[in-house]
């Protein structure tokens, strides 16, 4: 057992069901008599091992969107969209709950076997007790703590399937928390998977997360390096690691005294902050964490402007990155990378090589702190770019539309496609190396559009490359500014990106641009967000990437001007504790 002290402030401790409180294993029934009474309940006929084999294919397509998503549906909506789509809607609809319970019959409805003895003696101790648990019953969980007569030990319970999202989604961190009436940071999660309950529980705040191996039960010897889930997350870790309940007791002896609290209005953003804002800030890089928590931040995109030394400050087992722009963290500054063509577009296969290298690292760092996306600059093209820049100087001096601004935007045009092919093919050399290194990690690559015209790519490259790397993970990374500025120069229509790509959009960097100035606060500048919000997946990472002159306030009224917008969303409708 880890025996890492907790911090002294705990009043509550939450946990997950599944592989925490009860074993996860599935029984294994032979005579597949569930799935008879399954099929005989829907009136389907046939080989009940090809029926299983069906609904188990369903249900991984489901575990698969769900996760991307971090959704949870209801019973009637799993099998009527899902499960058993070809069957009568509505009797799926008004019989899901029982049509779920047969399914999931091969479950054990078992607690581990300390568990009610240890949920009795915290109770005893003073600790107030909360479940959050994923899954899509929304019976099974109250059935088996009736059975063992311990539901009344738990303040709040909050399923999945009846909240609507799934951990990690902090929001039901949040939630809980709000329902037992402690702060996040006074909570502890005791949970198994650290891509679930790590991650979640980091979010929202929470004071202490220890990770639970339940093979602790059938072992003399427990090594509590050894996680029963294998996702590499390294860089964020638990308070303490144990291989049975009992050994929670040992955490926790007495809480802490309970305080009277006082509800704020303070919200928290389902959207990440751009370590962009951060890294010219004139103090700590490790502070800007702190304070864009107060703007309502609980989770960050490391920029490819962070440094090793940037990096090293960088709190892991506090903050939460959900995406990484590479190449992070970056042995070259911004200039450098381009002056030394430092692009996995380059003609030099060494500079070509070495940029890959750096990509594959910013994937491997993704992989190691639990995001989910990386955004990738897909390159540029190298030489005469002196079109671009001359064509800027005319916008800013009022002379789009002149006949001296019309003729070098159509010989911009013109040169730029003449001079592409051999960049395009270099990227797509090097996108097809990038692919093979991250099939298989779990995370989300972007293709970003870009701010200068020379950068790859345009609408028609970024369909080459999405319709060669045709995979769900491969998508979309727009840049809601450098569309904009784009389409002010007259060189790519905004609303091209959007109508062209806007399913395959896996991330969003959120920024207004005044005149062809970008990386401004939302809401300053001349962006229609609202029309950009309607072309948003749901599941579309979402991150706004402002530059150091914004200020908290700044920070926190364009988030909210992105919420009027329908761009995004709160976190959920609670309000924060604070003493």
């Amino acid at each position: 057992m880890n025996t890492q002290i907790m911090p002294e402030n705990i009043e509550a401790i939450i946990f997950d069901v599944g592989g925490t409180l009860r074993p996860s294993e599935i029984v294994d029934i032979p005579d597949l008599g569930h799935i008879r009474a399954l099929q005989t309940f829907v009136n389907m006929n046939g080989n009940p091992q090809d029926f299983l084999q069906k609904i188990r294919q369903r249900e991984k397509a489901y575990r698969h969107w769900a996760k991307r998503n971090l959704i949870e549906l209801s019973e009637a909506d799993l099998w009527s969209q899902f499960l058993l789509p070809e069957a009568p809607v509505e009797f799926i609809r008004q019989n899901a709950v029982r049509l779920n319970q047969l399914w999931r019959e091969n479950r054990k409805k078992a607690l581990l076997p300390d568990a009610v003895s240890v949920l009795n003696t915290l109770v005893e101790r003073g600790y107030k007790l909360a479940i959050i648990s994923n899954t899509t019953s929304s019976t099974e969980t109250h059935q088996i703590l009736d059975a063992y007569g311990v539901t009344p030990l738990f303040k709040a319970i909050l399923l999945s399937s009846l909240y609507g999202r799934r951990k990690p989604h902090p929001s039901l961190f949040f939630e809980a928390s709000h329902a037992i009436g402690v702060p996040p940071e006074r909570c502890a999660y005791i949970g198994d998977s650290p891509s679930r309950d790590l991650i979640g529980a980091r979010q929202a705040g929470f004071g202490a997360v220890i990770i639970i191996n339940t093979q602790g039960y059938a072992q003399d010897n427990f090594n509590p390096d050894d996680e029963t889930e294998t996702g590499g997350i390294t860089e964020m870790r638990p308070d303490g690691r144990v291989g049975r309940l009992s050994e929670l007791l040992a955490f926790f002896e007495h809480p802490a005294k309970h305080a009277p609290t006082t509800e704020s209005t303070r919200q928290y953003f389902d959207a990440a902050l751009s370590t962009m804002w951060g890294v010219d800030q004139p103090g700590p890089f490790k502070d800007t964490f702190y304070q864009a928590q107060t703007a309502g931040f609980c989770r960050f995109e490391l920029n490819h402007k962070v440094s090793p030394e940037h990096y090293s400050q960088f709190e892991a087992n506090r903050f939460y990155v959900s995406t990484v722009h590479e190449p992070c963290p970056t042995p070259y500054s911004y200039e450098e990378k381009k002056v030394r063509d430092f692009a996995f577009s380059s003609l030099d296969e060494q500079r070509r090589v070495e940029s890959v290298d750096m990509v594959k690292r910013s994937i491997d760092l993704a992989c190691r702190l639990g995001a989910r996306s990386v955004v990738v600059h897909p390159g540029s093209i190298v030489g005469d770019r002196s079109r671009d820049d001359r064509l800027r100087v005319l916008f800013q001096q009022g002379k789009k539309g002149s006949p001296e601004y019309e003729a070098l935007r159509l010989d911009a045009i013109r040169h730029r496609a003449q001079e592409a092919p051999p960049f395009v093919d270099q990227t797509m050399k090097s996108l097809s190396e990038i692919v093979a290194f991250a099939r298989g990690t779990g995370i989300l690559l972007g293709l970003e559009n870009r701010y200068r015209y020379y950068d790859i790519p345009l609408p028609n490259e970024l369909d080459l490359f999405l319709t060669a790397f045709n995979e769900d993970w491969i998508g979309f990374q727009y840049d809601t500014g450098h569309g904009y500025t784009l389409d002010a120069l007259g060189l790519v229509n905004q609303q091209d990106w959007l109508d062209r790509f806007g399913k395959k959009i896996i991330g969003v960097h959120f920024h207004d641009v005044i005149g062809i100035t970008d990386h401004q606060i939302p809401g300053t500048g001349e962006i229609d967000f609202q029309e950009i919000g309607r072309h948003i997946p749901a599941d579309a990472q979402k991150t706004l990437e402002v530059g150091p002159h914004a200020s908290l306030a700044d920070l926190r009224s364009g988030m909210e001007e992105l919420v009027r917008k329908g761009c995004v969303n709160y976190l959920d409708n609670y309000s924060s504790l604070q003493r």
